[in-house]
């Protein structure tokens, strides 16, 4: 199980549920960036390499390896939920799934951004997603969402490496129970879909503003403040290849690890989301451009 490689016969499906609620404002640590900045930027980073890891030879496109979608949550209200929608921009705007290749094309804009590597150089970085936030946090919602079409992803693509869900928060759910079930209901009923190759897997990442010592795939909720426990409940457990993955960055991984991170920094950010959606079969560390 969890052992089926991605390729352009067995694609990956990869769905990111983006937080944009109002303490999405709120600044993170000493990086500079709001927390909406600092997640989309991480955001942008994985996108990019994605596309640079997709592509084999030189002068060809990407490769199909993931189809792809992002869902930002609690913008704005709406009649009937408290906002749920794709956070794609430009000529992806209101696309669910989008074939990586037709991902890596269509940026809603290219941009200087400065390297962390050497202060003064910049570099043109693609952006496909923008820092948004505002009103309350959505989360069942969001995972609902995601689960329709995980569902229907997976039954079409059966023999592939089951979906990957990676929730990106600041906040405590403020929708349970949605519908009829409460965050957990919610969060069975999205792994419990499954293709050949295992379930879904639903990852969370917890940002918060304060400097708190971060902790990332931890095997006990023990001294997690809230929302920890509950986010740690609903948290896969990391698969083996996963653990490999974690491990090859450096990363202790004990038994019984969840894919989950909690009062993640903005490095933090960026290594689980990297850990989380590493092309399995292209070797080479991720590249940063934060």
């Amino acid at each position: 199980m969890y052992d089926q490689t991605f390729s352009r016969r067995t694609p990956g499906c990869i769905v990111v549920l983006l937080d944009r609620s109002e303490s999405m404002k709120l600044p993170w640590g000493t990086s500079g960036f709001t927390l909406a900045q600092g997640a989309a930027r991480a955001l942008n980073n994985i996108l990019l390499e994605l596309c640079i890891k997709a592509t084999k030879e030189p002068g060809a496109g990407p490769r199909h390896y993931f189809d792809f979608a992002v869902y930002g949550y609690g913008v704005r209200p709406k009649a009937g939920g408290e906002g749920v929608e794709s956070a794609l921009g430009g000529a992806l705007t209101g696309r669910d799934f989008v074939p990586l290749p037709e991902l890596c094309g269509n940026p809603l804009a290219i941009r200087e951004e400065p390297s962390i590597d050497a202060a003064s150089i910049t570099s043109k970085i693609p952006v496909w997603v923008e820092p948004e936030s505002n009103y309350r946090t959505p989360m069942c919602q969001a995972i609902a969402t995601a689960g329709g079409q995980v569902y229907e992803w997976a039954n079409q693509h059966r023999d592939s490496f089951p979906p990957i869900v990676i929730n990106i928060t600041d906040g405590v759910v403020t929708d349970s129970p949605y519908e009829g079930a409460d965050l957990k209901g919610w969060a069975q009923r999205l792994t419990g879909i499954a293709t050949t190759d295992g379930n879904a897997l639903l990852f969370n990442i917890f940002l918060s503003p304060d400097s708190a010592e971060p902790r990332m795939f931890p095997s006990t909720p023990h001294g997690l403040p809230a929302p920890g426990p509950e986010l740690f409940e609903i948290s896969s457990p990391l698969p083996a290849t996963m653990i490999d993955n974690a491990r090859t960055s450096g990363v202790v991984v004990e038994p019984g690890a969840r894919g989950l991170g909690f009062q993640a920094n903005l490095e933090m950010l960026v290594r689980f989301l990297e850990i989380g959606t590493r092309i399995v079969d292209i070797q080479g560390p991720m590249r940063s451009f934060l």
